[in-house]
């Protein structure tokens, strides 16, 4: 049932304009931050002249185009989050889903499946993107992977958050401003905090934790942050439309 509501999901992404909207915008952006990066790389490591200054392409290149995508993710997880459960509320029929057989977590994790899988595209063509460049320059995978892992918990944990506002309100509108409202407090949570001595705000920060996938570090603390992180938000949203069905 899970993959049914997700696949349900997915085809409703790319049957309204929205999704073939916002994937074209995320590509146009990221393409040309691509080409941008790959012009610049070469500029600078002609003009570096001690071998210290020089950096590898796939460093250079992933911190250009991820670098952009993790702050396009503010936006776009938002818009696509924002119908989730709350356009079934405004359409009125949130008590078929209800009456329905099957389970407020069936309901919760298919819908998270569908929009996790839509934004993978766009995780994966960025990842060919830079593997595009093998033939022609030394490419690290294990760092591309590594770099692109970590924004992809990234976009998981804030789909979760997502998710769980548009539980809570029959205003799509409203759904995607609080989700970008409080996507930004989780995101620059460490800048809020950078003092030493408020260093658990400070963990709680979703980009620090990025941060670590970002200079290529694969870290069992950072993924089970942002694994935990989802599943607080997602177990939110389970328990959100369990009160919907018993009291109404």
């Amino acid at each position: 049932m899970i993959l049914v509501i997700a696949r349900k999901e997915l085809r409703s992404l790319f049957a309204t304009p929205m999704g073939w909207l916002v994937l074209a915008v995320f590509q146009a952006i990221v393409g040309t931050y691509y080409s941008l990066s790959f012009n610049q790389y070469f500029e600078i490591m002609h003009s570096a002249h001690w071998q210290v200054q020089r950096i590898g392409i796939t460093q250079f290149m992933a911190e250009g185009v991820f670098g952009v995508a993790a702050v396009l993710m503010l936006f776009v997880v938002p818009l696509v989050s924002m119908k989730l459960i709350s356009e079934e509320r405004k359409n009125q029929t949130m008590a078929l889903l209800m009456s329905a057989p099957l389970s407020m977590s069936e309901l919760i994790l298919g819908k998270l499946l569908g929009i996790v899988s839509y934004l993978s595209l766009l995780i994966i063509s960025m990842v060919v993107m830079i593997a595009l460049l093998l033939p022609w320059a030394e490419i690290d995978l294990p760092y591309l992977i590594t770099h692109a892992f970590g924004l992809w918990l990234l976009m998981v944990a804030s789909s979760a958050l997502g998710l769980y506002v548009s539980c809570l309100t029959a205003n799509p509108i409203l759904a995607a401003f609080c989700s970008l409202t409080a996507l930004s407090f989780w995101l620059l949570l460490d800048k809020f905090f950078s003092d030493h001595s408020k260093a658990l705000f400070h963990d709680f920060s979703l980009m620090q934790h990025y941060r670590q996938f970002a200079s290529g570090m694969l870290n069992s603390y950072d993924v089970l942050f942002f694994v935990l992180f989802a599943l607080f938000f997602v177990l939110l949203a389970i328990r959100r439309l369990h009160a919907d069905r018993l009291y109404g």
